[in-house]
């Protein structure tokens, strides 16, 4: 990692010691997030050298369609997404154990680095399948805010789990 532009997930933010974070790249929109997490580490890193950035349109847009073809959309907030979209933008490492981040990341030929945990072994895609009759759908293509909600099947009527699909 040494030399490597990082960005910092929120999780990263909140487990690392301050003296591993100097440096990192890190969304605006995560400023939120930490602080409601945690208002003291909030305020500590608010005097951190740390280089908060928006992403652009065009890295955004990348980010979702990476995490739509590998089906992780569902599962990553849009927070999670700006994270990644800063990553693609400066080719940067994503400092994240939030194994969705990685899955995207890992897929999409960008670099992760765990925070406390060892990481996910492999990368898979997710896809839909009914629970009546089987049949398999495109993973969601949208951001779902009542997570684990998938709709239900076009041919039977029942509902659509997430499930791994091939690598």
């Amino acid at each position: 990692m040494v030399g490597a532009a990082r960005v910092l997930d929120t999780g990263a933010l909140l487990n690392l010691p301050p003296n591993r974070l100097s440096g990192g790249l890190v969304a605006n929109s995560q400023r939120e997030e930490i602080a409601r997490v945690d208002k003291d580490r909030a305020l500590l890193i608010e005097g951190l050298r740390l280089h908060w950035r928006n992403p652009s349109a065009e890295a955004l847009q990348r980010a979702k369609e990476a995490a739509q073809a590998s089906g992780d959309i569902s599962g990553l907030s849009s927070v999670d997404l700006d994270v990644l979209a800063i990553a693609i933008e400066h080719r940067a490492i994503v400092v994240s154990d939030d194994h969705r981040i990685q899955n995207v990341a890992g897929l999409h030929g960008v670099g992760w680095h765990p925070v406390l945990n060892e990481g996910i072994k492999e990368h898979w895609e997710w896809v839909l399948e009914c629970k009546g009759c089987k049949k398999l759908h495109a993973p969601p293509e949208n951001v779902s805010r009542f997570r684990r909600t998938y709709g239900t099947c076009d041919d039977c009527g029942s509902k659509l789990k997430l499930k791994r699909g091939g690598s």
